[in-house]
Order: C-alpha cells, then structure tokens, then sequence
C-alpha cells in the first residue's frame, strides 16, 4: 500500500469515526456527535505520489476518500441544496463509467475559450458562478491534485461533443464506394 494509501485508510477511519452519530444537522442532539469538515481534516494539500504516476486503483481511493469530502464541502458551502449529496457524478457526469472517469467530462457544462463571444456570454449569464468556479473550484482542485496549470477545460469540455457522422455511402460488391 503506497504512503498515500495508508494516509487515506486513516484519514477515512476518522471520518467514519465521526460521522458515525445522528444525521440531525443540529450537533448538540444527544448522541450525535457533529459532522467535522472534511477541508479541517484533509487539507487543500496535494497527493503523496504525482496524480500522472498513481495507479488507477490509488486514483481511485484519493478521489473517494479526500477529493469527493473537500470538494463536496466546498460545493455545498456554495450552494447547499443545489450540491446536498454532492458526489462523483457531480463532476464526471452520468456516462463516468464509460468514459473510465476520464476528465474533462463530455457531459459537462461546455465552457468557452476565453475571449470567445461564448466566454463573454457565460461571463454576462452566470457572473456568481463563474466567480466561484475560477477563485474557488479550480484553485482548489489543481492543489488536490498537485497540478499547478489546472484550468476549467480540466473538468468542462470547451467545446461541444461532435456528432458521430453516420455513413451515407454504400459500397458496392466490388467493395468501390458508391455516393
């Protein structure tokens, strides 16, 4: 088990620890002991090993135990009933599994390059949002992840997917293509 492995089974012990007691919101209920905040417990600190060398299973583990709490904490903080529950699928869409969580997430909210007439839209449309994402999501991400030119294309596709073409040739018996 590599050192960030065993920094996660410990750090996950803790917070199933202390997520053990009553889901009331209110801490003084008795038996409940509060919820703590995965950001106190975990740090905005980068992995053990670099994300490019860890292993899909490590990845994995990292993500689950550390990412999902912090950023699930920061996304809650944000807007509490919008990301009540925040998980996985918040960030690598409903086809994560398909796509082997490979970011950035086709499904995803498409962000425009800078400087696009479509950046500037975005910028009019959803000014909080766009403010959050770039002072707080993406800074806190790279940090994560250890990677210091971590950008909103990171997570959102700054394009819209492109349509499979279908085929309208036929080809012929003779294998020539016919149009």
């Amino acid at each position: 088990m590599t050192g960030t492995s065993k920094s996660l089974v410990v750090g996950l012990a803790l917070v199933f620890t202390a997520c053990g007691g009553s889901k009331s919101k209110d801490a003084t209920t008795a038996g409940s002991i509060g919820k703590g905040s995965a950001i106190e417990a975990f740090g905005l600190t980068p992995p053990d090993s670099p994300w490019a060398e860890m292993s899909v299973a490590d990845r994995e583990f990292y993500m689950i135990g550390k990412v999902n709490p912090v950023m699930g904490e920061i996304f809650e903080r944000y807007d509490p009933e919008e990301y009540e529950g925040f998980d996985c699928v918040d960030c690598h869409g409903e086809e994560m599994r398909e796509i082997e969580f490979k970011m950035p997430a086709p499904s995803m909210y498409v962000v425009p390059p800078e400087g696009t007439p479509g950046h500037r839209g975005m910028l009019v449309t959803f000014p909080e949002t766009v403010q959050f994402m770039q002072e707080t999501v993406t800074p806190a991400m790279g940090k994560l992840l250890g990677i210091e030119d971590f950008t909103c294309a990171s997570c959102h596709p700054t394009s819209p997917p492109q349509k499979k073409k279908k085929a309208s040739a036929k080809k012929s018996s003779s294998g020539k293509i016919n149009g």
